[in-house]
């Protein structure tokens, strides 16, 4: 039988491809109160597991808002910022003092959101300093901070690299004019362009978010800013654009507002053209989505612990909170999320505790994460080997050409890269599907 591989773009394992895995915040539940109290229990431990931790301080405000977003922002207001930021390190100040955090390593610090770069230079820094002051860093860490080209001003990006940012990511999601004003994206693809090449000439690394089969999108659109991100030297997170129904845009594609997204098979065929075109510049896969060509970001300790590390994630609106078996979101509301924390109280909206059956499963998502599954991490931890429960998924895997297993690990094959969100869900558990 011939072995199926990424090039063999006519195979057609599934009818369509799954982006997301399960065990995301989409799945947690709202948050009880034995929950919680388990959750402080745990906070009071010590963190005896050699995995490296990340600190994302959220700022979840926003200039302006895309047409696809359906992320819980706030619309900008000088107002909110210094209410929000005494609460948000109040949050982390709350962490800070619990054992866990204590005894926890951090080898990353990164301002996400939402739109951190609505914030001026020194509030930025300011944040930044305040967490380096408060929780233990790795002798070797790395400031991120999640920019929009709009508001990344060239005095704002030379006081960033000043002080010591090694990378800005930015939502470029594509450089023809004609779709970035159909999702209302803040600016122009010149104005992307000058901010990325700024920030190169400093010296930080940039990390800029695509998508493809947005609605209208040519394939030739799709090459152009491939080729346009390969010359400015960044390196790119790949997103196929999930429509939400009650988005501008899910609202304008059900009215005919705008052009229908390509099919399934068209999909297919933009991430097939982009993996050919980066991993010939020279890019590596990695992660659920992200092409890099730069060494540290395949040794990111958060990446490889998962999902035995942790994120430690504040602010109102964060939804990528978690550390070892406990996962969680904070409140949408800014002015909730002020009140909640200013009461003395965390404020968590919702919040998972995973069952020793669950972290099974979450460990075989790594292969999501185009991670290997280390067979003998996952005795260790379980006291079973992942043949042992999940056979029946491994075997149709490999018969399938996704996946090759030998005595040490599990790992996807370059078609399985493919399909990799499906294969994240021939783990899941029935009842989440």
């Amino acid at each position: 039988m011939k072995k199926l591989t990424i090039e063999d773009k006519d195979s057609k394992v599934y009818d369509s491809r799954e982006n997301w895995p399960p065990y995301t915040y989409r799945d947690y539940p709202g948050i009880k109160q034995e929950t919680y109290k388990s959750f402080i229990e745990f906070l009071s431990t010590e963190n005896k597991s050699d995995k490296v931790l990340e600190l994302q301080p959220w700022i979840s405000l926003c200039a302006s808002r895309c047409t696809f977003c359906y992320y819980p922002t706030s619309a900008f207001s000088p107002s909110i910022i210094q209410p929000y930021l005494a609460a948000l390190k109040k949050e982390l100040e709350m962490y800070a003092k619990t054992t866990y955090i204590q005894t926890s390593k951090f080898d990353e610090i990164v301002l996400g959101g939402g739109t951190p770069s609505v914030l001026s230079a020194e509030q930025m820094i300011d944040l930044i300093s305040f967490c380096e002051k408060r929780f233990t860093t790795t002798d070797e860490y790395f400031i991120k901070v999640t920019c929009s080209s709009k508001t990344l001003e060239t005095a704002k990006l030379q006081k960033l690299a000043e002080y010591g940012v090694y990378q800005v990511d930015m939502g470029a999601q594509t450089f023809d004019d004609k779709l970035r004003k159909q999702l209302r994206l803040p600016d122009s693809a010149k104005n992307v362009e000058r901010a990325v090449t700024t920030a190169r000439k400093l010296g930080m690394c940039v990390c800029i978010d695509l998508m493809y089969n947005i609605p209208g999108q040519t394939m030739e659109s799709w090459i152009d800013t491939l080729k346009k991100s390969i010359e400015l030297d960044a390196e790119i997170d790949c997103y196929s654009l999930n429509v939400y129904p009650n988005t501008v845009l899910g609202k304008q594609l059900k009215a005919g507002k705008v052009p229908p997204q390509g099919d399934a098979e068209f999909e297919k065929q933009m991430y097939l053209k982009a993996y050919e075109i980066l991993t010939d510049a020279g890019y590596g896969a990695l992660g659920h989505d992200r092409f890099s060509r730069i060494e540290w970001h395949f040794k990111e300790n958060c990446l490889n612990g998962w999902p035995w590390a942790g994120i430690l994630t504040t602010g109102f609106g964060c939804i990528m909170g978690y550390l070892q078996k406990f996962s969680y979101t904070n409140v949408e509301d800014v002015n909730k999320y002020i009140e909640i924390v200013n009461s003395g109280k965390l404020p968590i909206d919702r919040l998972s505790e995973s069952t020793p059956e669950d972290m099974m499963r979450r460990t075989m998502t790594r292969l999501y994460l185009r991670l290997p599954v280390d067979k003998i991490e996952f005795f260790e931890k379980f006291c079973k080997y992942p043949e042992d429960v999940f056979s029946k998924e491994l075997r149709s895997l490999k018969e399938k050409g996704l996946i090759e297993i030998d005595d040490k690990e599990i790992r996807i094959t370059k078609l399985g890269d493919l399909w990799k969100g499906n294969i994240a869900w021939e783990f899941a558990p029935k009842l989440i599907k």
